[in-house]
């Protein structure tokens, strides 16, 4: 079986559950809501605070730069930590239902947010964790050349596997960021073995799925000009945002049947034992 029929399975038999439980589709919603309201605080903030330096550099006719200024710096990775926040905090609580689904269990919206609610403290440490790598990564690479760039991505995509079972080692297992990291790591690492080949892509259906929202945004134009375009690029704006939603609940019930799977070894009835199994290459 293929990379896109793995994966296109995968995303079936997730959203079998989600179907079941379509409060599931909430958490990804109120992420998005909140990360929309935090940022236009912190940017409103930042842009009252900057005011006066860039009032001065214009009255002086120079021009001002941002990345120089200590309060944009700051604006910034404020920005990175409450937006890491707010986005773990909702999939601790995905993360959290969906577990208690693919095992028979009750759990609701309002257990998910008590479960979150109860590791905040430990999800804004790994906030801070994550925005801090993230901003040194992101200035490092940056400041590279061509060969150092690729070296960075290439630590990124480490740094990415190596984090892929954090969300739920934080719901579920009573650990500090750094042991969350290395315990998640060795999960990856002992399941399914340190050199990878993806064996599925959720990012390659989403692409997939993408495709009927520029369809219709292309026909919209075609068939009625310049309104036609604006009502198609509305259209697949919102075709696009509840794509996202969709996305994000489907990754959520996945990483717990992974989770379980690594853990484990026990594939929840929902999924198919081989395809969770062949996620990834086995350890050779």
């Amino acid at each position: 079986m293929g990379k896109f029929s793995r994966s296109w399975e995968l995303v079936k038999q997730s959203f079998a559950i989600l179907r079941s439980d379509k409060q599931l589709m909430l958490f990804p919603v109120l992420s998005a809501i909140a990360c929309l309201i935090v940022t236009a605080i912190i940017a409103t903030g930042g842009a009252v605070l900057m005011l006066p330096a860039m009032t001065s550099a214009a009255a002086a006719g120079e021009r001002f730069n941002p990345n120089q200024s200590p309060v944009f710096l700051l604006g910034m990775f404020s920005l990175y930590v409450a937006n890491y926040f707010v986005i773990v905090f909702f999939n601790v609580a995905l993360v959290g239902v969906a577990n208690s689904r693919l095992m028979g269990g009750t759990w609701t919206f309002r257990d998910g947010l008590e479960l979150a609610w109860a590791r905040k403290g430990t999800i804004f440490q790994w906030a801070l964790v994550a925005a801090t790598v993230g901003v040194i990564l992101r200035t490092l690479e940056e400041r590279m050349g061509i060969v150092g760039r690729i070296i960075m991505r290439i630590i990124g995509v480490v740094w990415t596997l190596a984090c892929y079972f954090v969300v739920p080692v934080l719901a579920f297992e009573d650990l500090s960021p750094i042991q969350a990291v290395k315990r998640s790591s060795k999960l990856f690492r002992d399941t399914w073995g340190e050199k990878v080949i993806g064996g599925f892509s959720l990012g390659l259906v989403s692409l997939v799925l993408m495709l009927p929202g520029i369809g219709l945004w292309f026909a919209a134009m075609v068939l009625g000009g310049i309104k036609g375009l604006l009502v198609g690029t509305v259209l697949m704006i919102l075709y696009f945002l509840i794509l996202s939603v969709f996305m994000s609940a489907v990754q959520g019930v996945f990483n717990a049947a992974l989770y379980r799977y690594a853990c484990f070894k026990q594939v929840p009835p929902a999924f198919d034992h081989d395809l969770v199994a062949a996620a990834w290459a086995p350890k050779s």
